[in-house]
């Protein structure tokens, strides 16, 4: 029996985009690329190109490289919580916390116990803590990389359900820092439906344009601007 095929973000992101900017902006001529370049050698998975009513440029960035990375993490999470290893930890610190009260310090069981416990308990809060930090330290790090995708505006594709966002206190910090960073978020489940979960924020260019950080500026010039680009050229 035929697997089914894998729904991907890349398959619906672009034809996703390409409608939001032409029915939000009333864009007529998107110009969309794949694994775009910028002058500093970083590729960009998508980019798209097109002209504002005041003739200037707007540029869009698509990441969707580290999708399955952050699915993952964002699955994982979900079903699994923090995981029980830190139950083992709390277990191992009650037993061992108990033993050393008993035997190295002469404690009752009335004494050891009760200090046992809030010792096994300390290591559990601890553990969660360090567990919690490690894992939206790991999705900020995969975010990282739509530093390197100068744009207008930012998107950040992922492969996984809209569902994975319930009730999920990591994938709530993904979205808290996309916002943080201006970064839009699409998702695409099993039912192939591209579900917009968070608008990006539309950041200012210190110089001229963003289509100058890119290898391909003069071609999308040229596409976009036509006769009126190769005069002033």
């Amino acid at each position: 029996m035929p697997k089914n095929k894998e729904t991907r973000i890349e398959d619906f992101a672009f034809d996703f985009l390409r409608s939001h900017y032409t029915t939000h902006m009333g864009a007529r001529k998107i110009l969309t690329g794949q694994a775009e370049r910028t002058k500093q050698g970083h590729l960009v998975d998508g980019l798209f190109s097109f002209e504002n009513p005041d003739k200037s440029l707007f540029i869009a960035s698509l990441s969707t490289r580290n999708s399955a990375d952050i699915a993952t993490l964002l699955n994982s999470y979900k079903s699994d919580g923090l995981g029980k290893l830190r139950f083992g930890t709390a277990a191992f610190l009650l037993v061992s916390s108990l033993w050393v009260g008993i035997q190295a310090i002469n404690l009752s069981v009335f004494y050891a116990l009760p200090l046992a416990l809030v010792i096994a308990f300390a290591g559990l809060v601890l553990h969660s803590f360090l567990l919690k930090i490690r894992l939206q330290k790991k999705i900020e790090v995969l975010l990282d990389d739509l530093k390197n995708a100068p744009a207008d505006e930012q998107w950040l594709g992922i492969s996984v359900s809209s569902l994975t966002f319930r009730r999920n206190e990591l994938a709530q910090h993904l979205l808290h820092v996309c916002q943080r960073r201006r970064i839009g978020v699409i998702t695409v489940g099993k039912r192939a439906k591209v579900v917009l979960l968070q608008e990006p924020q539309t950041q200012n260019c210190r110089r001229g344009d963003f289509l100058s950080h890119y290898e391909s500026e003069v071609r999308i010039r040229k596409a976009l601007l036509g006769d009126s680009y190769l005069r002033v050229a």
